[in-house]
């Protein structure tokens, strides 16, 4: 089986976690994931200043998070994003640092070439093909992605690469794929491709803007 996220690396943080936690073995060929990164540190480093105040009470760990995420820029900034929806099991800073610790641990002993199931992103599944395909977060703002669109010179052919994109995520497949997204908020792409009765929504949520 084979997983795949937009473009970014760091989308595939939330995958790599299921993984590591239920211990399956993947490959996650051609991508270095977001947690062997040292902007994870950095990011735990600045949460754990922020989860300090000068009060009594610590702060909670996704108000930490949310801080970090929200008094940066760039990929420090979407770093935090990322570690913000891998923290929600957890009850504090602590907790989720000895689960990132865990984790890199894990990751030593689980992502092997010989794996059946493959992480990867649109762009790296170029020319490849897989029996299984599931690809995660077919959802608006998502994909296409809002930021990217927001920031390119010429939206229109921003829209057209993430529209490929999707596209080569979709026809990885030989067998079977299953597209993941939220009911109440799915991409444009689906809307476009499918009915909202193949995609079990109701005409108000199809009818609705993404």
């Amino acid at each position: 089986r084979h997983g795949i996220a937009r473009t970014e690396d760091r989308e595939l943080l939330p995958a790599v976690a299921v993984a590591l936690e239920l211990g399956l073995p993947f490959r996650a060929p051609r991508i270095e994931l977001l947690i062997e990164s040292s902007l994870v540190d950095e990011v735990l480093g600045r949460a754990a200043g922020e989860a300090r105040p000068r009060a009594r009470e610590p702060l909670p760990l996704l108000v930490a998070l949310g801080r970090v995420r929200d008094r940066t820029t760039g990929v420090t900034r979407d770093t935090a994003g990322a570690l913000l929806g891998w923290a929600v099991p957890y009850p504090d800073l602590e907790a989720f640092t000895t689960a990132v610790s865990m984790a890199r641990r894990r990751l030593d002993e689980l992502r092997r070439d010989d794996a059946p199931l493959t992480l990867a992103t649109a762009h790296s599944t170029k020319g490849l093909e897989f029996d299984h395909v599931v690809v995660v977060g077919m959802e608006a703002g998502r994909f296409p992605s809002r930021r990217t669109l927001a920031e390119a010179d010429d939206p229109a052919r921003a829209l057209e690469e993430e529209r490929r994109l999707a596209y080569v995520a979709w026809t990885r497949a030989r067998r079977s794929l299953t597209l993941l997204y939220d009911p109440l908020a799915p991409s444009s792409f689906l809307l476009e491709a499918f009915t909202p009765g193949e995609l079990g929504l109701s005409d108000q949520v199809a009818a609705f803007p993404s």
